[in-house]
């Protein structure tokens, strides 16, 4: 397929510029049926069916799995959430757990297990976790499904033994109270690219997922808008207004060739902005993330000679395969053609992309991604993804990444958002005609975006009034 041509724009990004009110009102909750759903999906699953027991592990780092099927976030401690057939679920939480838990908005049994506490807390009065283990799974024939954070590919190890990511002495004592051969890591059955559970996400996910992608968008606009040479990382930082609810990634506020490269570095207080060097300003909450990065430059003028060439050679090519990226999210696309195409239209090597093109979020932010060569899992509704790939020239440095949340939706998904939230729609409906109208996108019906600056690339990161869009 020839490759799209792309032009300069004098736009006014106007979903940021006069946004599209958030209706708090709108904003569903997470009830105790939904809850209760969910844990019903999971035992009605195939993969599901031997097991007598599925134990979920859950820490600050890994809290979305356990906060999946309950809605508490393991805050200071580890937490383990037992699932058995047809019984009440039971939950073990330390000490700052005990007053917590009651956050859980169904019946669920609490025990305490002291020395997922912090050390130096109170640890007397909890039994062993063996002897918890031996009472809640201790039946003959126990087969005991352990969800982590991720599934492994056995041939990579030669181990004979649950390979699982779970902290090795809850592994060691589980298997002493029902046999390490009656222990299978089972995070494939909310994680898997294909059946994973967490991967058909819900009207009112989408609804919550698409709050925290206006939020951070309008923040990150914001950021970026108004940094001005000589700022500091952290000042710039601050642009964000990033309120209390809880983040999925730290801020990526990064400036230089050094900071910029990392791609992961927090802001700092003595780097600083300046004409003609790498720019990147993003940070994520549960179930988006958005990050933009360029060159914080008026125009070409102020880039030396040896970065001249970052417009054309670099953002254009990288904004025509984005471009491309959002109209093959058809319902039924395999991923793999999805790949096929950033490989051919840019090179995984010339462009230096080390990751995927693209991943699965919920409210972790990565979960798993099926964009991999030869994948053939297809776009489906009820996905969430995030368009995430980041190309550059490595000598001299010239970075490029435009990075927004979306997620897919057949027709009765939109009727459920719009019902839920008219807000939600109106603004995905505005996204939608501003990718189409102005950005010269030709996006899917089923395509949903959930930021307020849905691929948009600044070729001048310190001119906003102009973006990429392909020619018509």
């Amino acid at each position: 397929m020839k490759m799209k041509k792309i032009i300069e724009k004098r736009e006014s990004v106007t979903l940021c510029e006069n946004p599209i009110p958030i209706v708090e009102s709108e904003i569903p909750v997470i009830t105790k049926e939904d809850y209760e759903e969910r844990i019903e999906r999971l035992w009605k699953m195939p993969r599901a069916e031997g097991y007598t027991a599925i134990v979920v592990y859950g820490d600050r780092e890994h809290f979305s799995n356990i906060f999946y099927f309950t809605g508490y976030d393991p805050r200071f401690e580890e937490a383990l959430l037992i699932l058995k057939r047809g019984e009440k679920p039971v939950i073990l939480v330390g000490n700052e757990g005990m007053g917590y838990v009651p956050k859980i908005p169904y019946d669920i049994r609490t025990v305490l297990y002291q020395t997922f506490g912090l050390m130096g807390q109170p640890n007397e009065d909890s039994e062993p976790l063996e002897k918890i283990f031996r009472t809640e799974l201790g039946q003959k024939d126990a087969k005991v499904g352990l969800v982590g954070w991720k599934s492994y590919r056995e041939e990579q190890f030669n181990l004979k033994t649950c390979i699982t990511d779970v902290p090795h002495y809850i592994v060691e004592t589980l298997a002493s109270a029902v046999g390490i051969e009656a222990i299978e890591n089972a995070t494939d059955l909310l994680m898997d690219n294909e059946y994973g559970l967490r991967h058909y996400v819900s009207a009112k996910e989408i609804v919550q997922f698409e709050l925290q992608g206006t939020k951070i968008s309008r923040g990150v606009y914001r950021a970026i808008k108004d940094m001005k040479e000589g700022m500091s990382e952290i000042e710039v930082s601050a642009l964000l207004e990033i309120d209390g609810e809880p983040a999925c990634t730290h801020p990526n506020v990064n400036f230089g060739d050094g900071h910029a490269s990392l791609g992961l570095n927090s802001p700092e207080y003595h780097s600083r902005l300046g004409f003609g060097i790498p720019a990147g300003v993003g940070y994520g909450m549960r179930g988006s993330l958005v990050h933009k990065m360029g060159m914080f430059i008026r125009s070409t003028e102020d880039l030396p000679e040896n970065r001249k060439h970052y417009v054309e050679e670099v953002a254009k090519p990288y904004f025509a395969s984005v471009a491309r990226w959002y109209e093959m999210m058809e319902i039924g696309t395999e991923f793999g053609e999805i790949y096929d195409m950033v490989e051919t239209e840019l090179g995984f090597e010339k462009y230096n992309i080390i990751l995927n093109p693209g991943h699965l979020i919920h409210t972790d932010e990565w979960t798993n991604s099926p964009l991999v060569k030869g994948s053939k899992v297809k776009v489906r509704s009820g996905m969430m993804l995030q368009c995430d790939y980041t190309v550059c020239f490595k000598e001299p440095y010239l970075p490029c990444h435009i990075e927004d949340g979306l997620a897919i939706g057949n027709e009765a998904l939109h009727k459920e958002i719009r019902e839920i939230s008219p807000s939600c729609y109106e603004r995905i409906m505005a996204r939608k005609k501003y990718m189409t109208e102005i950005l010269g996108i030709h996006l899917p019906e089923e395509v949903l975006p959930l930021s307020d600056l849905p691929a948009v690339c600044f070729p001048y990161m310190a001119d906003t009034s102009v973006v990429l869009a392909v020619e018509k």
